[in-house]
């Protein structure tokens, strides 16, 4: 006679298989988590010693770790930060950061800081810009690189801010990705910025004041585009990329300030100064109430005005329904000059990198200017 267990033991045997399988596979699970998450803790560690490396100031006063089972968070009080950028020193500070990733991809980051905010920029000689407020909602995604993240989604929603000025953004979207790998004629960067109603002093030249309506901006790098490992080789790494063929590529640019409105597209480079060149094809709105203004505010000479008016009006359009009158136009910049069709308008800022001068300067090839697309390519949009 064959020995069969009783059910109420096999039940038993079975409930306890299962519970040994599921403590078993929690352990493993929660192994795995806390391995995940001490390597997240230590590549934020390793971001802010290479930060403070290259002289920044990056500080926190407390980081927490939670999120189990399902996701990894960091949070980090009272964060600050304080580098260089273009020039100007930059300081930050916020109340919290949470950054969260799942446990199998933490190189993924999901980045939330909203609520207070406060912001200091240095202005060279002049007292420094400060600036204190709230956003509603700061969103980062970004996959971490090398020293630059390969990709990167900026999302800003009702950000007010007051001080020296102030600064206000109703809606902006920020993404970039980044190939350290591509070689001359491929894709190094890739830009796509979106906003609505952004006010930012000083940002727009005064003619049009701090307001920008609207832009929508997708552009393009080409060429290797690499990090320089310290500061005092941005300028030759900018030099190397620009004798390389470096270009950017604008795909696509609708912007909208004042009376002025633009469509375009184009090419733009560096010129043998490390200042920018290009030429462009645009469709312009309100080109003549900008110069009216250059004109009342002295940037041009009344008699230039009046001529360039004059050269300008016959490639100008009205549309059928009555609306504002436009004009194609090819747009170039070249030798700090902008020029629209034949007419030089007027000199451009000199654009400063923020980079240290050397003793001795890489001799340089001027690249030409790029020849201008033919206009009637770009797009009806206004």
């Amino acid at each position: 006679m064959t020995y069969q267990k009783p059910k109420e033991l096999q039940r038993f045997q079975l409930v306890v298989a299962i519970l040994a399988s599921a403590a078993l596979v929690f352990g493993l699970w929660s192994f795995a988590w806390y391995a995940m998450t001490s390597w997240a803790q230590k590549e934020v560690t390793d971001w802010v010693h290479l930060q403070r490396s290259l002289g920044a100031v990056v500080e926190y006063a407390s980081m927490e770790t939670s999120g189990f089972p399902t996701g990894i968070k960091l949070t980090f009080a009272e964060p600050r930060y304080e580098g260089a950028a273009l020039g100007r020193m930059i300081k930050w500070n916020s109340d919290f950061i949470e950054v969260s990733a799942k446990p199998w991809t933490p190189w993924r980051l999901h980045v939330n800081a909203p609520g207070h905010q406060q912001l200091n920029l240095d202005n060279g000689a002049q007292q420094p810009l400060q600036f204190e407020g709230q956003a509603k909602s700061l969103v980062v995604d970004a996959v971490l690189g090398g020293v630059w993240p390969e990709t990167l989604d900026l999302r800003l929603e009702d950000l007010q801010m007051s001080g020296t000025e102030s600064i206000a953004i109703a809606q902006m979207r920020v993404r970039f990705s980044h190939s350290p790998t591509t070689q001359a004629g491929g894709t190094g960067i890739s830009l796509r910025v979106e906003g609505d109603d952004l006010n930012f002093p000083g940002l727009l030249p005064r003619t049009l004041g701090d307001l920008i309506h609207t832009i929508d901006l997708a552009l393009r790098v080409t060429g290797a585009v690499v990090p320089p490992s310290e500061a005092d080789k941005a300028k030759s790494s900018l030099v190397t990329w620009r004798d390389s063929g470096g270009a950017i590529e604008v795909e696509h640019l609708k912007f909208r300030s004042g009376p002025l409105g633009i469509a375009a597209g184009g090419t733009a480079a560096l010129d043998q100064n490390l200042q920018p060149e290009g030429a462009f094809t645009a469709k312009i709105e309100g080109f003549f109430q900008v110069m009216e203004i250059l004109r009342a505010q002295g940037i041009m000479r009344e008699g230039d005005a009046v001529m360039a008016t004059m050269a300008l009006s016959a490639l100008s359009k009205r549309p059928k329904d009555g609306g504002a009158p436009f004009m194609n136009v090819s747009v170039t910049v070249q030798d700090s000059e902008l020029s629209v069709g034949p007419l030089k308008i007027m000199k451009m800022p000199q654009f400063d990198w923020g980079l240290p001068t050397t003793a001795e300067e890489t001799d340089t090839v001027q690249e030409p200017t790029p020849t201008p697309r033919d206009y009637k390519d770009v797009k009806p949009i206004f």
